[in-house]
């Protein structure tokens, strides 16, 4: 937000400096590339510091972690509880495309069902599969959290 600020006085302190040095007539060459080259360089001068620290002193790996493992106690945040309880319950794998396949069917729904009428009772089978997968959630969920 700030460069949005400053961006008109930087424009015409570039314009008036540039009318004081120059003849009228001659042709305004803005400030752009002098200032996109200065920060360009000062970004990669960063970048050097930070990677000739990160080289002359680098931090330790810890234990390798395994993935297919959860630590005791571990709880992911409530909008995971769902998937959680899922991989839990059926194989790896299974659980990874079950839920793969009720976003893609979550998602795809409303453009599958093209009918004109919007009244969801007289769309059974969306209206089905749509609170069979909420439901589905929502139990997953619950039971993620109790367990």
């Amino acid at each position: 937000m700030p460069d949005i600020v400053d961006r008109p006085r930087q424009e015409h302190t570039s314009r008036y400096y540039w009318e004081r040095e120059h003849q009228p007539g001659e042709k305004f060459v803005p400030y752009f590339w002098l200032e996109f080259t200065s920060q360009v360089m000062i970004f990669f001068l960063f970048m050097a510091v930070i990677g000739g620290v990160a080289l002359l002193w680098p931090n330790g790996l810890g234990a390798r972690a395994n993935a297919l493992v959860t630590p005791p106690g571990t709880k992911p945040e409530w909008y995971y509880l769902a998937l959680y309880q899922l991989l839990k319950v059926v194989p790896e794998v299974w659980g990874i495309v079950v839920s793969g396949v009720l976003v893609v069917l979550a998602l795809a729904l409303p453009f599958v069902d093209r009918s004109p009428v919007r009244n969801p009772l007289k769309k059974p089978v969306t209206t089905t599969i749509a609170l069979l997968i909420i439901a589905l959630a929502i139990v997953f969920t619950i039971w993620g959290a109790m367990s």
